[in-house]
């Protein structure tokens, strides 16, 4: 019996201490400014400036290239180790949607710094790499 405690108590250590590791990354009020990049072995892409506003659960945002990524405005809702934003913005047809700020991306914390990415498959990724201000 005293074994079966024993075994219990470890295991709630070990995954409570995961659970601490495992801490979302906050998005506080602020401004943020940084950089976005799609990497891809396939192709070069070049990195954009960016500023992201946070109030509460709203962004808004620009990029030093125009629509790359297309920031705008709108909400954000953070799911564990992901975060979802809605774009509430409307959009023309003559670029590449995929660089809309608007979806599900995984989001960490690298010290200051907050890593906001997300995979298209074929070892295609968007990074937003950002400092709060």
């Amino acid at each position: 019996m005293s074994s079966k405690l024993i075994i219990i108590v470890v295991s709630i250590f070990f995954i409570s201490c995961n659970e601490d590791k495992l801490e979302p990354t906050v998005l506080t009020d602020g401004t943020y400014t940084g950089f976005f990049a799609r990497s891809s072995p396939n192709a070069k892409y070049q990195a954009s400036d960016v500023t992201l506003v946070i109030k509460g659960d709203t962004f808004e945002g620009g990029s030093s290239i125009q629509k790359y990524p297309a920031i705008c405005k709108g909400t954000f809702e953070r799911i564990g180790q992901k975060i979802e934003f809605k774009n509430s913005c409307m959009w023309t047809a003559e670029f590449d949607w995929s660089y809309i700020l608007t979806g599900e991306f995984n989001i960490s914390s690298d010290g200051e710094k907050i890593i906001i990415s997300r995979s298209y498959g074929k070892d295609t990724y968007d990074t937003y790499t950002l400092i709060k201000q």
